[in-house]
């Protein structure tokens, strides 16, 4: 199939476009300048915006399905930012799809639009939206999703996948945060201790998506649905945190904050004083303060889906990468 990838030069639309070549699947990316690790994996690329209506309608011209990886998941970025990255865009996909007569969307949304206020243990497809989002980020995806489940229908298939807290070697985000906050001694845990959840290796999530593209027809057994995607490995947030720990050369964490000083933490990142450590935002106090793992029968008996890496792997090719990096900054 030629397949439209948006999000491909980000950390999970790279991986995405990996896989879907390994299955000889045409790849055709809309990005803002030229990306050379596209290049070199064979990517076509067409320059435009994807809230560009006419831009994403050029790009999706000839092709067979859209994977709609785009958007934004910075805590600290506004409503408007959010909503147009996560929302206009996909409004904007949906609108090529009907012009330009692709059959076949798929939308990466995020576990998180069912996490509220409270622990989500075990959770499957069933599970409804939380009353109140915890930020705007999953708020803005649930309200994606909602368009994409809501456009199925016999001339377009549709599909959502919600990979959970995506990691492995290249995330930029709270890995390098917890390594410097580390390295500078001032890591702590907050929350109560225990709480598991179940991140997902960047490469199991990308496999994920190749599946569905495949499996993604009118009428198919996943057509108008959404899927959890993750590891299938629930542990504790203070074993995963002090797994990368490990893996980026240093000892495991045991110290903690109480929820006061990490609420003002928080608060002090909101208005901007500490951005530069997601640990302590709004949105991840929150998110690694409650349990979120999920049942993935759905996953594994409609896409065939099956993590292709364990936890265990995953962080020992973590490791072998951090200690490249290192060794490297280390060279004369």
């Amino acid at each position: 199939m030629q397949i439209l990838l948006t999000g491909a030069t980000g950390f999970l639309g790279q991986a995405i476009a990996a896989s879907l070549l390994e299955k000889d699947h045409r790849v055709r990316a809309i990005v803002r300048k030229e990306s050379r690790e596209l290049a070199a994996l064979g990517v076509e690329q067409r320059f435009g915006q994807i809230t560009a209506f006419e831009d994403v309608c050029a790009a999706a011209d000839g092709c067979d399905a859209i994977v709609h990886s785009a958007g934004c998941s910075d805590p600290l970025a506004s409503i408007e930012q959010l909503h147009d990255a996560n929302v206009r865009s996909t409004e904007c996909m949906l609108g090529a799809c009907e012009l330009a007569g692709v059959p076949r969307l798929l939308l990466t949304s995020c576990a998180n639009v069912v996490i509220g206020q409270s622990d989500v243990e075990n959770a499957d497809e069933r599970q409804a939206y939380p009353p109140q989002w915890i930020s705007a980020y999953p708020h803005t995806k649930a309200l994606a999703e909602q368009r994409v489940l809501a456009a199925n229908g016999e001339r377009l298939a549709t599909c959502v996948l919600r990979p959970h807290l995506l990691w492995g070697a290249g995330e930029s985000r709270l890995l390098p945060a917890l390594l410097d906050l580390a390295g500078r001694g001032k890591l702590r845990f907050f929350g109560e201790p225990d709480k598991k959840i179940d991140p997902c290796h960047i490469d199991n999530a990308a496999h994920a998506h190749a599946l569905a593209v495949d499996k993604l027809e009118p009428g198919a057994a996943i057509a108008g649905k959404a899927y959890f995607i993750s590891q299938g490995e629930p542990m504790t947030i203070e074993n995963f945190l002090n797994a990368l720990l490990r893996a980026g050369g240093f000892p495991p964490e045991h110290r903690r904050m109480n929820s006061i000083t990490a609420r003002a933490l928080a608060t002090a990142a909101r208005a901007g004083a500490d951005g530069s450590s997601p640990l302590v935002n709004p949105y991840l106090l929150d998110l690694f303060s409650r349990a979120s793992w999920f049942n993935l029968t759905a996953a594994k008996r409609d896409l065939g889906y099956a993590p292709t890496l364990s936890t265990a792997e995953g962080m020992s090719r973590l490791f072998t990468a951090l200690t490249r990096v290192r060794m490297q900054s280390r060279s004369p």
